[in-house]
Order: structure tokens, then C-alpha cells, then sequence
């Protein structure tokens, strides 16, 4: 199977191991249950979407890199914030399957702050620290264009 940029330990800080035993396939291989599989998918599309226009999601979501040597664990350069709010978001997708009034108030305010957060990011009107798009020239991403048209000249 593919390297996951969610860890199955990623999960323990944000939900007990029996509910989403619950919400994926009951069994002990819950984290490689296909609904689990989609909804991180899914909220990684829905990041990317947000936010893929000022910041480079390519470094952004990339899974764990082994250590050069071979030796010791993987190297965890995630940042934190986008692994939680990822989780937040494939959380309240799985358990929009349940039905909408099954989830959990909490659950629901966690996806709607991500959501609030990641549009307020993708706008620019908050600031944060990850990787921005980089161009061609070496300049950062900018909304900002600056063009001028050549001056008219009506002297005939």
C-alpha cells in the first residue's frame, strides 16, 4: 500500500480507536478501511483547494521521508496544524455518512473552524508558515500584478 501523509497514530489525539472502529469497517484494520482511505482523500483535496493557490501543497502533503541511512525512524517534517485539521475534516466526513444528526457538536465546530481557518489562509488574511508557491523567477506566489500599457501617441 501507498505511504499515507495521516499516520494511523496520528489519529489517537483526536478520536478513541473504538469509534472509528465504529465509523470505518468495525475490525482491527480500521485504518486501512476504505472509507477512512477516501475521507482523508477527500479532506486533503478540499485543503488543497483552499489553500493551492498560495502555498505549495505538493511539499505540503508529503508523507513521511525514511531516514538516509537507513537506520532510526522516519523523519516527521508535517506541520502539525494541517495533520489536525486534516484528521478534523475526514472526521466529519465519516461521520456524515452516518447521517447529519449523528455527529457529534464538537466534531462539527472542529470542521467548521478548519474550514474558516483554511479560507482565511487561501485569501491571504491570515498568516501562516507554509511552503509558498514558488514561480519560475524565484519569487513567491502574488496576487499583486503589476502591468502597465505602453503610452498612446496622438500626435499624427
Amino acid at each position: 500500500m501507498a505511504t499515507r501523509f495521516i499516520l494511523q497514530s496520528d489519529y489517537g489525539m483526536q478520536i478513541k480507536a473504538e469509534i472509528i472502529r465504529l465509523l470505518t469497517a468495525n475490525t482491527v484494520e480500521w485504518y486501512n478501511s476504505a472509507k477512512l482511505v477516501r475521507a482523508e482523500q477527500t479532506a486533503i483535496h478540499q485543503i488543497k483547494n483552499r489553500i493551492g493557490k498560495r502555498y505549495d501543497c505538493n511539499i505540503i502533503f508529503q508523507p513521511l521521508m525514511e531516514p538516509a541511512n537507513g537506520e532510526g525512524s522516519q523523519i516527521d517534517s508535517r506541520d502539525q496544524w494541517i495533520v489536525t485539521i486534516t484528521i478534523d475534516i475526514a472526521l466529519y466526513h465519516l461521520y456524515s455518512q452516518t447521517g447529519m444528526k449523528d455527529i457529534p457538536e464538537h466534531r462539527a465546530n472542529r470542521y467548521q473552524d478548519a474550514i474558516d481557518w483554511l479560507k482565511d489562509v487561501g485569501n491571504g488574511t491570515t498568516p501562516t508558515d507554509l511552503p509558498p508557491i514558488i514561480d519560475d523567477e524565484g519569487e513567491e506566489y502574488s496576487e499583486v500584478i503589476i502591468n502597465s500599457r505602453p503610452p498612446e501617441n496622438h500626435k499624427w
